[in-house]
Formats: structure tokens, sequence, C-alpha cells
């Protein structure tokens, strides 16, 4: 057996580089950016009006009062996407729009408001100040600024700004790709019938799910019988980056997925790790396909998923490989009593002020899936070490939990 250290450390350095491809920005969604995209114009394009008003010279207008309002004769329009495209003299003022483009020789806007309309003419009875209510060219940003670094996620307002700059494509990290196999004859689908010697699959939604919410994506999915051809073929057609095998890593007769990982030309990088839960977790390569065998208790096999293979997931997309992490203090002693590096999952409580109570889950069995419900993580504690009251620790968050209260 090895430890959890040297666990990471092969895992690490087993990870192949990100796959880049060229992406529409409508499909780049939950993507991650595998460039800096600097800007190819300003911010705003032209210079143009924030308000529904008249595009003015100050120097006409300076003076304007309600009880001494200045009248000036009106000579266009300027609307959005149709500009007043003649020069506006002394005298004169042009209607505009918002976001419309403000007329040569103007300097200031002046809002409905602060107006009168008068057949051919306006009087304005306010100008607070010149150049008010203009967005100028480029005040957001000028050409060759930096918008988006690299490694940023793509979202809603991520892509509206690229589109607002005319980027059209961008190169982003390929997605994971993620095989599920969930092995054991004793398997079955949810809402089918049960007899008293089968178990229902929950292993299968529980890793689609955490892919999903790890930002991966999972290509295919096998349930199969505890049958090493069935094993082995299952593998064979398993096309992606990762491939995840749930239960059969273990030393029993019919556990054959390490020999029908090695049949189909994988290495075996480690198996079995001084942790509890977690103890038998398999880890092998294939050129760029990593295959992870996971135990067949499903608080095993989340375990395993979220300390090791969520940060592969991670790293895939061109990200650090790590976990989200909160630091807190326990509210009571914690000990692990056994001869394992123990995965406690734990309860947070948030006090104003005061930061984070750690408390652990009461059920800590590898088969008790409410451990992994009632949790908001888990913090590792070294054998016959005690976490004492008011200790601080670093917990492991299940991020994709909703924050606790």
């Amino acid at each position: 057996m090895i430890s959890i250290e040297e666990a990471l450390h092969i895992t690490k350095s087993n990870i192949p580089d990100p796959a880049v491809l060229e992406y529409a920005v409508e499909d780049t969604a939950e993507k991650y950016l595998a460039e800096d995209i600097y800007a190819p114009e300003p911010s705003p394009r032209y210079t143009n009006s924030a308000m529904d008003g008249y595009a003015v010279r100050w120097d006409d207008v300076s003076a304007a009062a309600s009880d001494s309002p200045v009248s000036l004769t009106l000579v266009g329009e300027s609307r959005a996407g149709t500009p007043y495209s003649a020069m506006v003299n002394k005298g004169e003022a042009v209607r505009i729009s918002t976001g419309a483009m403000l007329a040569a020789g103007c300097d200031t806007v002046v809002r409905v408001e602060d107006t009168q309309e008068r057949g051919n003419s306006v009087n304005i009875l306010a100008a607070k100040r010149q150049g008010q209510d203009i967005r100028y060219q480029g005040e957001e940003f000028q050409t060759g600024a930096l918008l988006l670094r690299k490694k940023t996620k793509i979202s809603a307002p991520q892509a509206a700004l690229l589109v607002s700059v005319g980027i059209a494509k961008v190169k982003a990290n390929k997605p994971c790709e993620v095989a599920i196999l969930a092995t054991g004859s004793e398997l079955i689908t949810a809402g089918e019938s049960i007899a008293d010697h089968q178990i229902r699959d929950s292993n299968m939604i529980m890793l689609q799910t955490a892919i999903q919410e790890s930002g991966g994506k999972v290509v295919s999915r096998f349930q199969i019988s505890d049958e090493k051809q069935a094993i082995v073929e299952a593998i064979s057609q398993a096309d992606a980056d990762i491939i995840l095998c749930t239960g059969g890593v273990s030393v029993g007769r019919h556990d054959h997925v390490k020999e029908a990982a090695e049949a189909n030309g994988f290495k075996q990088l480690f198996w079995k790790i001084r942790q509890k839960p977690g103890k038998p977790l398999y880890f092998a390569r294939k050129g760029n396909t990593l295959l992870f065998g996971l135990p067949g208790n499903p608080v095993s096999a989340f375990m395993c998923f979220s300390h090791y293979v969520r940060p592969v997931i991670t790293a895939l997309h061109g990200l650090p490989f790590g976990w989200p992490t909160v630091s807190g203090e326990a509210a009571d002693d914690i000990t692990n009593q056994g001869k394992r590096t123990n995965m406690i999952r734990v309860q947070l409580a948030w006090r104003p002020n005061g930061g984070y109570w750690i408390t652990h889950t009461e059920k800590q069995g590898s088969h008790m899936l409410t451990s992994l419900s009632d949790a908001d993580g888990y913090i590792i504690l070294e054998p016959g070490q005690t976490l004492k009251t008011g200790e601080r620790i670093d917990v492991y968050r299940y991020d994709f939990r909703r924050d606790p209260v």
C-alpha cells in the first residue's frame, strides 16, 4: 500500500496535457479559455449618447436656466443605427437616442426632461456640465486591452463580451470525457423490481452527476456483471479521457477490473492506498487514457472520486490540480482511532464573525450514503491523530453542494 501523498504524486505525474480546440462562442458555455483574449477594438466603438435627449454644443447652452432658456434650431436627428452625418454648427441641435452616435460638433447631451421642443427649435432649460450623458469611445477599454485571461470559465457575461467586440471563435480546453462502468451481478437499475439478493445501482447516477458537476462529460455508461470477459469487452468499448470502474477492484474471486484493464493494454500505476474509506483504489494508464478502479461501496467510490478523479478532471480543463477548501474550527474533539489515514465526513456551520464550526457526521460507514448526503465535505486525519476542540483544519468541500448555514 502507498500513502495518499504518494498516490496523489503518481496521479498528477500521469495527467496528459489538456486538449485544446477552437469553438464558436455560442458553443463555449462552461468551457475554459486556452488563450488570453485581447480587445480587437475599443469599447464603446464610437462616442454615443447615454440618454434620450438633444446633442448640443456646450458653448451654446452653458448659461441655460429654466427662467432664461436657450433656444436652438433643430437640424436633424441621430438615431441608434442611423447617425446624423452633417456638422452641428453654433446655435443648432439634433435629437439623439440612447446609444446613437454623437454628431460632429457636439460635446454635450441634454436630457429630454430638461428641454421643451417647439416646432423646429428646442429650448434648453438646464445644462449641468460639459460632456454630460456621453459615452466616450474607448472609455471602457482600448484596442489591445486584456479582456479575458487564459483559464477563464466562459459563462453568459464572458460570451457576451466576446461577441460584443466581434470575436466569433476562441480556443478552449476540450471538456474531459468520461466513461462509467458499474460492475456487479447484483446490481439493478432504479425502477426495476428488486429481489432480496439484489441492490439498486446508486454509483452510476452518483458518479454521472459528480462528473457533470465537475465540468466533465459522460460519454458512455455500462452496467455489467462480474464476469471477466464482459468487463474486458466494456473497457475495450469505452472511448474516453477517463474510464471510471466501480466495484471489482478488491481481492475477491469475482474482482476482475484490474485483469480486464491490463488485458486491454493498461499499465497499473498503483493499487491500494493507506486510507479509509477507499483502500482498494486502482489507477492505470494507456496512452492518454486514464482508468480508475473505484471501490464498489458508494461512500468509498465517491470519496475516491472527490480526492483523486475530480482534480484530474479539473487539470484536464487546464486548471490547477486541487480541491475547493475552507478553514474551520472543530466544535468537538474528532479522533482517528484507526490504522489508516481517515477521510472523515463533516458538516460546516457558519458563525457570523466567527468562521466555520466543524462537526463530524454521526455515521461514517463506507456503505452509508447519508454520511455523504448529510456532509459538506471531509477532513483528513492520520492514525491516532485527534483534532481538538477549537483547533483549526482545512475542510475539502463538496463544492457543488449548497453553502452551509
